[in-house]
């Protein structure tokens, strides 16, 4: 099996930032985290272009496909991106962007067209043979911003497998091999150049390259190209790639875990023995969960390495873990690590730092990156760093809309003021339980899933107490779905503690129980912070009190 392979490798900047094409960069960001997690062999070739002549005598005809995706076994599909809300009536289909503005489009069609005419080019080539002259190949058309309505009569050319809309985003792989199998049925793609379709493709499509305003070939460059990154993200990124110890603050939101994710898995591909440690088990967890490990690369908490390591050492004896685990960094050098990311740094005290430098072997010459939340407020202690640290601030909060951001940045006191980069979003939505918390509950969540079209996995409810002692645990919602601090993936919603999501995001969070609040003014306002911060798009609280909402 071979790496997928993105042509072009990056998008460039103008794509990105065109309104046009913005259904496009969806599909395109989402085809490549989800494939990469899931798939491999995989050629996709971005905004496909080419020219064939089937008849010598009349001119070359040209096609253009949003997408073109080919594999070994699941074939060659064409696909079509059409973003706005989508309608269809009297026959015709329509797009109505943001602003209203509708436009007529017939996709369907379109990738009908597009599917015939790469068939004639590719049987124009001497390495295409042995098929036939009227091959067909997948065609998919995708809505990344609709739900397709359920119970509609749509046109005889229109078939819900060859179809994925804003729900199936998350699920695009399934979407594609659904289409694949819709037109080459369960047994794969069959066709006599498979063997060599990727090469072919690689030829026709991969200097393309040369379109996507490439620069300079270091990392910061990279890094730019593959992400929308903020001036202070550049920044960093631009400091880590040219010192190898580096303390990068930030408030929530700042793309601090992104930023040590990324570049420890850049230095695990590169052939670097790689950690990304922090406090949280759960945080710890969801990385995992998230991100293709390699060989070089090991991602787990803090005290879950200490007991691994002194599981090696011969000794369970937890209150020496760390002095056991210097001593065995000098006796087993081979066990240290070249690279030590620390996300949310401020969870670590004074007393740990050394045995946290000790991981990089006895002389600490490794790559050292600490990732910590500045926010004063956070924890009853200064946060105290390891020494001959270059300082670099996140100074943007790209993770949620402004709306949330005016609410949270109320208990944000860092070293630098916080700038909101995202949309303007919904306002926070406030409501009255009328002391009927569990009600409540089931009513909004059923909103959310069946009317705003939420996965139960996008929700979190998260209260000030641990799980078990909520009124809310195991509480029934719509369709047979629970509140649970151990949900079943895609059935239940999570109900989790503030402190326990800390480091984690929703698309969704609701907040309730503010009765069950510290009554410390300065942890009530470090749980208010957290619980503020974790969501990407809405924030529901419920029975706020009228003090906290200033």
């Amino acid at each position: 099996m071979q790496p997928n392979v993105f042509i072009p490798a990056e998008l460039p900047r103008a794509i990105r930032d065109s309104k046009k094409h913005r259904a496009e960069v969806l599909v395109y960001d989402s085809l490549r985290a989800q494939l990469n997690l899931a798939q491999r062999d995989w050629i996709v070739v971005y905004s496909a272009r080419w020219m064939s002549k089937p008849e010598a005598r009349k001119p070359p005809r040209t096609g253009e496909a949003d997408f073109l995706l080919a594999h070994p076994q699941y074939g060659v599909v064409v696909a079509e991106v059409k973003g706005g809300k989508i309608q269809f009536s009297g026959g015709k289909w329509n797009s109505i962007d943001g602003s209203g503005e509708r436009f007529e489009i017939d996709p369907f069609a379109q990738v009908e067209r597009n599917a015939y005419e790469l068939a004639w080019k590719f049987d124009q080539m001497r390495r295409w043979t042995g098929g036939s002259k009227h091959d067909k190949y997948a065609r998919w058309v995708i809505f990344p911003d609709s739900t397709s309505p359920a119970g509609v009569v749509f046109p005889p050319d229109y078939d819900s497998r060859m179809v994925s809309d804003c729900l199936g985003m998350s699920r695009l792989v399934e979407g594609l091999i659904e289409a694949a199998k819709f037109w080459y049925g369960d047994g794969g793609w069959k066709h006599p150049a498979a063997a060599h379709a990727r090469k072919l493709l690689l030829d026709l499509f991969a200097e393309e390259r040369s379109f996507t305003n490439p620069l300079s070939a270091n990392l910061a460059d990279e890094e730019r190209k593959l992400e929308r990154l903020t001036d202070s993200q550049f920044n960093v990124v631009s400091s880590i790639s040219a010192n190898p110890r580096v303390a990068i603050a930030g408030g929530a939101g700042s793309g601090k875990t992104w930023l040590a994710r990324k570049r420890a898995m850049q230095l695990g591909e590169e052939g670097f023995r790689v950690l990304l440690t922090c406090q949280s088990h759960k945080l710890a967890k969801h990385l995992n969960d998230i991100t293709p490990l390699t060989d070089g690369l090991v991602i787990c908490a803090y005290d879950e390495l200490l007991q691994r390591l002194a599981v090696k050492s011969g000794s369970n004896d937890e209150s020496e873990y760390g002095w056991q685990l210097a001593d065995l960094m000098m006796k087993a050098p081979d066990l240290s690590f070249d690279a030590v990311f620390v996300d949310e740094g401020q969870d670590f005290t004074e007393t740990q730092w050394p045995f946290v430098e000790g991981l990089l072997g006895s002389d600490k010459q490794g790559i050292f990156y600490v990732f910590y939340d500045d926010n004063q407020q956070l924890s009853n202690y200064s946060t105290v760093l390891p020494t001959h640290m270059v300082l670099q601030h996140l100074h943007d909060n790209v993770r949620t809309t402004r709306s949330i951001h005016k609410d949270m940045v109320g208990y944000y006191q860092g070293q630098k003021e916080q700038r909101p980069r995202g949309p303007n979003g919904r306002s926070v939505e406030r409501i009255n339980s009328s002391k009927n918390v569990p009600h409540c509950i089931r009513r909004v969540i059923a909103k959310l899933i069946k009317s705003e079209r939420f996965c139960t996995d996008d929700i979190v409810v998260l209260t000030p107490v641990e799980p078990i002692h909520s009124v809310l645990q195991d509480t029934g919602l719509v369709d047979g779905r629970k509140l649970s601090a151990s949900p079943t993936p895609g059935r239940d919603v999570l109900l989790s503690s503030i402190r326990d999501f800390k480091g984690l995001e929703r698309p969704v969070v609701i907040v309730c129980e503010f009765d069950r609040l510290p009554a410390v003014e300065s942890e009530r306002r470090r749980l208010l912070y957290t619980a503020y911060s974790r969501p990407k798009f809405h924030l529901i609280l419920i029975d706020e009190p009228e003090s906290e909402s200033a």
